[in-house]
């Protein structure tokens, strides 16, 4: 019976628990992220707009049917000792189909604007993804990082612990002063609040992770370390890369698209200012009689060309198309402040990606070299050549060294990742 519940809780623990690595984790966000789903719409919706203009040009077909009672022309009569009140009643009913001839370049300018719109909408999904992407490896990089310090401070803490054990024999037997041991006690508290406080943040960044790919709070995730390349630089052309962000990257087309539409919204202004002019072909009793007597008897077809143009309105046709001029300039000028951001966002981020590979180096060296005296302290301690104090302070250097390092490493890499982002 012990072995079966045995059997059940391994068998349950497995069923609730699920395993990560860097790419899965990324492949989830993507598909199951809440703000995918809704730039997902608004580009279905884009490319609905997109046929909408188009069909703007086409023929539409139009019934108009109305059916009407009215008082009678003759009033009403006293007939004996009743009031006798007379009506009359009738319908007209056609139907056409009309076809745009002239619009001034409203059907253009639409089309031109809706497909402007449907890029937007394009490009602002393809950002999203590329910003859910660089959300969850930062994410993720940083729970890595949590885990190797918890790593570091519970090993540290071990150590302390016996080094602990060992100082309160010696203090039984007079070998140290209760000094020395206070000190240790409280290095290892400090150490206890630092591993609290790591693993709360490891806590709070998987619940954040398990949010972004939809999976449920109950199930217990473990994530797989990833390999950090030694030399991500080495591949890297800037002058290159700087020129494809300019030209082929989300946010410059994105300033072009702006400027299309702005174009497509000015467009659309002018044409108020133009007559419109359509053909039409209708057929019914459109022509209403005295006495309502329509039938389908009279129907009739009638064809012909409709103008219609607003002559005079106080000039707010020219100042709607002042606006949408004005609009234009101003996405002009918004493209040339946007090819400055680029410039100065891909160059800040290639100067931090150097930055942080010399930082790694260095901390790289500062790890040996706080590996090398703590082994060093820890020898001339057991011999008595140096105090306490300086062998918690060696100790908790290399502790130090440690974290930083492992922060170093995966900064590094969140650092080129960002990189290439801003190429995108």
């Amino acid at each position: 019976m012990k072995k079966l519940l045995g059997l059940l809780v391994i068998l349950s623990t497995a069923a609730f628990s699920r395993e990560l690595t860097l790419e899965s984790a990324i492949d989830l966000a993507l598909e199951n992220g809440k703000t995918i789903k809704t730039s997902e719409l608004s580009k279905e919706n884009a490319n609905l707009n997109v046929k909408r203009a188009f069909k703007t040009a086409l023929p539409k077909v139009t019934y108009n049917g109305k059916y009407e009672k009215a008082e009678h022309t003759t009033r009403n009569m006293i007939i004996g000792d009743t009031i006798e009140s007379k009506f009359k009643s009738g319908y007209t009913q056609t139907i056409g189909i009309y076809q745009p001839l002239f619009q001034g370049g409203a059907i253009t300018g639409g089309i031109i604007g809706a497909k402007a719109s449907k890029n937007i909408a394009d490009i602002f999904f393809l950002a999203e993804k590329r910003d859910v992407r660089m959300n969850i490896i930062s994410l993720y990089s940083s729970i890595i990082n949590f885990e190797k310090d918890l790593t570091v401070l519970e090993s540290s803490k071990k150590e302390l612990q016996a080094r602990y054990n060992k100082q309160s024999e010696q203090l039984n037997l007079r070998l140290l002063t209760k000094a020395d041991l206070l000190k240790t006690e409280y290095s290892i508290l400090d150490l206890e609040s630092q591993i609290t406080g790591t693993r709360t943040n490891l806590e709070v960044a998987k619940k954040d992770l398990k949010l972004k790919l939809m999976i449920p709070a109950n199930e217990v995730l473990t994530l797989k370390e990833f390999q950090v390349p030694e030399n991500l630089t080495s591949g890297i052309d800037f002058d290159k890369d700087l020129s494809q962000a300019l030209t082929n990257s989300l946010s410059s087309r994105l300033a072009t698209n702006k400027v299309n539409y702005a174009e497509a919204e000015k467009i659309v202004a002018r044409s108020s200012l133009l007559p419109q002019v359509e053909a039409f072909g209708t057929y019914g009793t459109s022509k209403e009689s005295h006495h309502f007597d329509n039938s389908f008897d009279n129907a009739e077809w009638r064809g012909g060309v409709a103008i219609k143009w607003d002559v005079f309105e106080f000039g707010s046709g020219i100042d709607q198309y002042n606006v949408a001029k004005n609009s234009e300039e101003i996405e002009t000028i918004n493209k040339d402040l946007s090819s400055d951001n680029i410039k100065l966002s891909v160059t800040r981020d290639y100067k931090e990606l150097i930055r942080l590979q010399q930082l790694r180096d260095s901390r790289s060296k500062a790890l040996e070299a706080a590996r090398e005296n703590f082994a060093i302290d820890t020898e001339r301690y057991n011999t008595g050549l140096i105090s306490t104090v300086d062998f918690l302070l060696s100790e908790s250097q290399y502790r130090q060294a440690g974290v930083e390092y492992n922060a170093a490493i995966l900064n590094y890499y969140v650092a080129f990742e960002k990189y290439r982002s801003s190429l995108i």
